[in-house]
């Protein structure tokens, strides 16, 4: 845990580009029907983002210790069981701007028991399950308090927060119901709990709560930039016993590419992304964020952490070819990341990010080669395939026009 202070300050440091952006696209935080738009991520949150970091980091050490495909699929479980909790969180502080004493001793309580799930997780399926379950049950109570404390001035906001009460509280107890049973059933509820925890929002609906554009754009950006800097620490971690070799130096090196041309490729749009949610408003605007962030935002994240899961190994054997899973680890985590920013894009502004998508082709192809090439090729092909990208959005600048969707 002592680096973890350091890489959130870089994540603060990291802003002001997206800063930069929004500035020359002319969003005013002042316009009508925007509410307090000038309102950014707060230390609190940033504070509150530390159990993430570790939290997204024992997902790529529990799929390392299992290293298995039963492992990759109980990463994606606790994976999206880290993420949904993250989402309700961004929420309910995009709904409120000041959080009184009571509303920090309860945030800090929350972080405690993120922080005993956080390090229960790698062995979440296994002796570990049941000190997972009742913490992360808890980071869930302490969220549905404070949901009725910020929520209390709004009857509009507080009776759309009760109405998602009941999937909020399903899947933390079904993981709990998960700890007393054994495999596959343990495995099955947890998808049931996932089930339950996505689909609530879809179902029920998310009209009445609140969303402040520029607040929404600049919290999920926070939250791709710790992904990547995860995966920059299992790189790291990978090559620590030998970085005396030249072949594992330029293996970290080119990982570092590719987390840099996944973060090229995420940020090159937020500007658009924030003055789309400006541009709509009422229910419209919940169900773009809803969409593009609560749900598509997960594929991203996925894939940084799976493209992390095969660095670090592909770094370990990095003049060997791969084995299947690392392989699609790998590659399809890359391919992942570029899709997910493909459907995130499509959903904010209605067009096709073709180089996005072309790219996602490309390194999920690789999947194959991997299983015969060296690791150090594999990931040489992958920087060359982030280049290409660059290189042609640099000479065809993306677009994406800001008109008010159709409610």
């Amino acid at each position: 845990m002592e680096d973890l202070g350091d890489r959130l300050k870089a994540t603060t440091l990291l802003r002001s580009p997206i800063r930069q952006e929004e500035a020359s696209m002319g969003v005013n935080a002042a316009e009508p029907g925007t509410e307090t738009d000038d309102r950014t991520t707060d230390p609190l949150e940033l504070f509150f983002d530390l159990v993430f970091v570790f939290a997204m980091a024992q997902v790529t050490q529990l799929m390392l210790a299992e290293g298995s495909w039963l492992g990759l699929g109980r990463g994606a479980l606790a994976l999206t069981a880290v993420w949904w909790a993250w989402v309700c969180y961004a929420w309910l502080t995009n709904t409120t701007a000041d959080a009184g004493v009571a509303a920090r001793i309860l945030t800090i309580a929350a972080m405690a028991a993120m922080l005993v799930a956080g390090i229960a997780l790698p062995d979440a399926f296994g002796d570990r399950a049941l000190v997972f379950a009742v913490a992360f049950l808890c980071v869930r109570l302490v969220h549905l308090v404070l949901l009725v404390l910020e929520t209390g001035q709004s009857r509009e906001q507080r009776s759309a927060a009760i109405r998602l009460v009941p999937t909020m509280l399903a899947g933390p107890c079904l993981i709990l119901i998960a700890a007393f049973l054994g495999a596959p059933y343990r495995e099955l509820v947890w998808i049931l709990a996932a089930l339950i925890d996505l689909g609530g929002p879809l179902v029920i609906g998310v009209g009445g709560l609140r969303v402040l554009p520029r607040y929404f754009v600049d919290r999920h950006g926070l939250i791709i930039i710790i992904a990547l800097g995860e995966s920059i620490v299992q790189v790291g971690t990978g090559a620590n016993q030998d970085l005396s070799q030249p072949g594992v130096l330029a293996a970290v090196v080119l990982a570092l590419l590719i987390a840099g041309q996944l973060w090229w490729s995420y940020f090159s749009l937020t500007d658009a992304a924030q003055a789309r949610l400006v541009s709509t408003d009422g229910s419209e605007r919940n169900r773009l964020a809803r969409d593009a962030y609560s749900y598509l935002h997960l594929l991203i994240v996925a894939g940084i952490v799976f493209f992390a899961l095969g660095a670090h190994q592909a770094i370990d054997t990095v003049f060997d070819p791969l084995h299947l899973l690392p392989a699609v680890a790998l590659t399809g985590g890359v391919a992942l990341a570029y899709a997910g920013d493909v459907a995130y894009r499509w959903r904010d502004h209605h067009r096709i990010a073709t180089d996005r998508l072309i790219a996602a082709a490309a390194s999920a192809a690789l999947i194959a080669p991997a299983l015969f090439a060296p690791a150090l090729l594999t990931l040489t092909a992958l920087v060359s395939i982030g280049a290409v990208r660059i290189v042609w959005e640099t000479r065809h600048p993306p677009t994406a026009a800001v008109e008010p969707q159709a409610t």
